[in-house]
């Protein structure tokens, strides 16, 4: 009998099919608070095309829709970060079969195309754009009862601690936020493997992300900037159990994932569909039995850990 975890990893892959090992990660990024409710007014910051979301929530949508559609994948280049998703065509539509248990009150992106996007799905009653760099956020104190964001590590450095203070500002005395964040442990497997390959291979693999993704803050790293910011710290939970997940998503299928998206793009609208839906089940089949792993990390070495907090 097919589990909720497993149904949400067939429709994470359909989401990302030519990038399974996102699809992957982000069923573990999703099971790690599916037991919170969100009760209203509810906030996604940094929501991007809104999608994750949307299926977290139990949404459904068809198997044409993925990630990689409308994408400006020519442009890539390994020797500069290009990115390809950055991007929005007037013609994209999403084709929903089955609308999530709720919506969410407000989503916020710094990114006009991905809030287009997100306004396809009518998941967020209202859509805002807002770079987390530039502060105070633009809602009231003690707003909102439920806050979620995974991108709080994408903040410049030296605006985080200013960033998670203005979240504690919004959040309600009995709301709840749920923040999940980057330790370096996350791209440990880079620096393993520049033991056995050549500077340009892992530049290959890397592409770009150690310059972006420059957080250098640890599990307790985290656990101190968080309770300096006021919050009172509920719960941390490990997203990811196991090494070999964050192996898989760190080498995966992204050196090529911009050929592979061009590639598909070529094909007729059918034979995509028939290749498509073959893909997703081997990769299911795959990766579905990694989802009961053994947890190999500890609370100090874990990559993704997921913030349970409140005031």
């Amino acid at each position: 009998m097919t589990t909720e975890l497993e149904e949400k990893l067939k429709s994470f892959l359909n989401l990302y099919w030519l990038r399974p090992e996102n699809g992957l990660l982000s069923a573990f990024q999703s099971k790690v608070f599916d037991d919170i409710p969100f009760v209203s007014p509810s906030i996604d910051i940094s929501c991007g095309d809104g999608l994750f979301d949307f299926i977290h929530f139990g949404g459904k949508i068809d198997d044409e829709i993925d990630f990689f559609q409308k994408t400006i994948a020519e442009k890539f280049s390994h020797d500069s970060f290009v990115d390809i998703f950055d991007s929005f065509d007037e013609n994209y539509e999403v084709k929903i079969l089955k609308n999530p248990k709720h919506k969410i009150d407000y989503g916020t992106d710094w990114k006009q195309s991905l809030l287009n996007k997100s306004e396809k799905l009518n998941f967020y009653e209202n859509l805002i754009l807002h770079d987390n760099n530039q502060l105070p956020l633009p809602f009231d104190d003690n707003f909102f009862k439920t806050i979620y964001s995974n991108a709080i590590y994408w903040t410049q450095k030296d605006k985080v601690k200013s960033l998670l203070g203005d979240i504690h500002r919004v959040l309600h005395p009995d709301g709840i936020a749920i923040l999940q964040v980057m330790t370096p442990s996350h791209l440990e497997t880079l620096n393993e493997m520049s033991a056995f390959l050549s500077p340009k291979a892992i530049e290959i693999l890397d592409r770009k992300r150690r310059d972006t993704m420059t957080i250098e803050w640890n599990a307790n790293d985290w656990k101190n900037l968080i309770s300096n910011s006021g919050f009172k710290i509920k719960e941390i939970r490990n997203t990811y159990p196991n090494k070999i997940i964050l192996d898989i998503w760190n080498i995966g299928l992204r050196p090529i994932g911009h050929l592979l998206i061009q590639m598909s793009d070529s094909l007729p609208l059918e034979k995509r569909r028939q290749i498509k839906k073959e893909w997703v089940d081997i990769f299911y089949e795959l990766f579905k039995p990694l989802l009961n792993l053994e947890e190999t990390y500890t609370d100090e070495t874990q990559p993704y850990p997921c913030f349970i907090l409140s005031k």
